[in-house]
């Protein structure tokens, strides 16, 4: 029996029955970012945007199976099972938001499975898991309990989350195109829903699997991409932008963690309710300035503050909009429309550096002159994403975006009569980098490579970039020190480049990897003060 109860037993059925709309089912399924893996729902509270998330929910009905023994009696609640929960919480609740209807989540998901074998229609070899039949069979039998009831239903949508392990099978990562389409048809049969709408969440890319096999990767995520384009009612759903598993010990994994899952629950409901991740918000008007110093702010995780809610900074100057302007583009799905003012924006419950740095920056503003930031983050990127001539792996390729933003940036300014300098690009990156030797060994090969890149394409041949320190992580935590060292090529390279400054965060508040709130508020801080002294100077 799941150890953590969401809705109250007693009263759900008699909810539900009286329910004059038809139960809405939704289907789970896939493997262990399906199962929950790496999940802990007691860690729930600790971030600020799902505090709430288990709490109880009316009318939601739960059926599931995962890995070889957990399963539930029939219909029960919807529950952390164990300890452990995957999408389906987070999903519940933003359905829940966006309508009152009778909700109905079904469930099947074992880690380590995959589609070649142990989810194949026709049963696999002796040694599959055999989980199609057994999903199949558990959906219908949730269904005959529905009819039992005299409730009426209607099947939804089917969330799939599955690949990472047939990356790693010579005949799975070759077929996994035409497997998923039998799949898909093979459902629409058995459940005698043609139009069955389907949802391919992205496997991980942030974690070690990730970066260390790009081109297995790749493959799966190309065949997923090819069964969304041959199918209209095929959805494919980002998940590079959520968070993940920090582990030990290499330092990052491949499961979505705690804090993962529940964004991963979101952004399947976004994909079905058509969502677009970038908020509405005003445009501002321009300000009657001449000059205007935009600065660039670009990274991944920190940079992006993927530890830092803005929950934590309600009731501070920071949470009000400042005398700045900003435009974004996070993660490839929070981008701006126009320039804004500097402020929290409503990108998964975070802010970055941004906020602390225009505030600490803005008061060193000349007579005339307006302070304006444009942040261009990818927080699952790597150092090879970020070269000019770009990777194998197109998609994952990000130069050509961050040159077109700044450029767009930098244009409308100068088009709408201000006189535009851009002082400084500010960078925090490598947090992915550090998680094996080659890659740390690579990166400021690599950087100075983008970095030299940018300057040129820019045409500011001397353009000053200030690069923050990577948090440094000890031996206590990783078992090998020099795994993470990325500091010391970026000091040498901080002595020989004159317009490049390498400076020191290891001493802000992180754990282990990230800044938290506070964290993040100090980072911001200091490229500020690193700015202004280099002014001086």
């Amino acid at each position: 029996m799941p150890s953590f109860i969401l809705t109250i037993s007693a009263t759900f059925l008699c909810l539900s029955d009286i329910a004059a709309e038809p139960v809405r089912v939704f289907l789970f399924a896939g493997q262990s970012n399906m199962e929950g893996a790496d999940t802990n729902s007691k860690l729930v509270k600790t971030f600020p945007p799902f505090s709430d998330a288990l709490r109880p929910l009316e009318n939601v009905r739960y059926s599931y199976q995962t890995g070889a023994d957990d399963k539930s009696k029939g219909w029960t609640d919807l529950s952390v099972v164990g300890n452990n929960f995957g999408p389906e919480i987070t999903f519940a609740r933003a359905f829940r938001q966006q309508s009152k209807d009778p909700l109905a989540l079904i469930k099947d998901a074992w880690g380590g499975t995959t589609l070649v074998n142990d989810w194949a229609p026709d049963g696999g070899n002796e040694k599959s898991r055999k989980l199609y039949q057994r999903f199949i069979t558990q959906v219908r039998d949730r269904l005959t309990d529905l009819k039992k009831q005299g409730l009426t239903y209607n099947i939804e949508a089917l969330m799939w989350h599955q690949g990472e392990n047939d990356m790693f099978h010579p005949m799975g990562k070759q077929h996994y195109e035409k497997n998923l389409r039998n799949l898909i048809t093979k459902i629409r049969k058995d459940l005698s829903t043609p139009e069955l709408k389907v949802f391919v969440g992205e496997i991980s890319t942030k974690g070690v699997w990730g970066m260390d096999n790009r081109a297995n990767v790749t493959l799966i995520r190309n065949a997923q991409m090819a069964v969304v384009e041959s199918d209209p009612k095929v959805f494919f759903v980002p998940t590079s932008h959520l968070s993940f598993k920090i582990g030990r010990p290499v330092g990052l994994h491949y499961h979505f963690g705690t804090l993962g899952q529940l964004q991963h629950g979101e952004a399947y409901a976004a994909a079905y309710f058509g969502q677009n991740r970038t908020p509405a918000r005003q445009r501002v008007r321009m300000p009657k300035a001449k000059k205007i110093k935009l600065f660039i702010l670009g990274g991944q995780r920190n940079m992006e503050g993927e530890a830092a809610w803005v929950a934590n900074i309600e009731d501070t100057p920071l949470a009000k909009p400042q005398k700045a302007l900003y435009q974004y583009n996070l993660g490839k799905v929070t981008i701006s429309n126009d320039w804004e003012h500097l402020s929290p924006i409503n990108h998964l419950g975070n802010f970055g550096p941004e906020l602390s740095f225009g505030k600490k920056l803005i008061p060193s503003m000349e007579e005339g002159e307006i302070l304006a930031i444009y942040k261009f983050t990818d927080s699952g990127s790597q150092s090879l994403d970020w070269l000019p001539e770009g990777s194998k792996e197109s998609y994952r390729d990000r130069y050509q975006d961050w040159l077109i933003g700044i450029k767009k940036c930098r244009d409308d300014l100068t088009r709408q009569g201000y006189q535009c300098e851009i002082p400084a690009i500010f960078w925090h990156c490598g947090e992915n980098d550090r998680a094996l030797n080659w890659m740390a060994d690579k990166y400021t090969a690599r950087f100075q490579t983008f970095m030299n890149a940018t300057r040129k394409d820019l045409g500011l041949r001397e353009l000053n970039w200030i690069l923050t320190e990577q948090p440094i992580l000890t031996s206590s935590i990783t078992g090998d020190e020099k795994l993470y060292d990325l500091n010391s090529d970026l000091e040498a390279l901080d002595a020989r480049d004159p317009n490049f400054t390498f400076v020191k965060t290891s001493d802000l508040p992180h754990n282990p990897v990230l800044f938290g709130s506070k964290g993040i508020i100090a980072l911001g801080n200091r490229m500020a003060e690193a700015w202004i002294k280099m002014k001086l100077q």
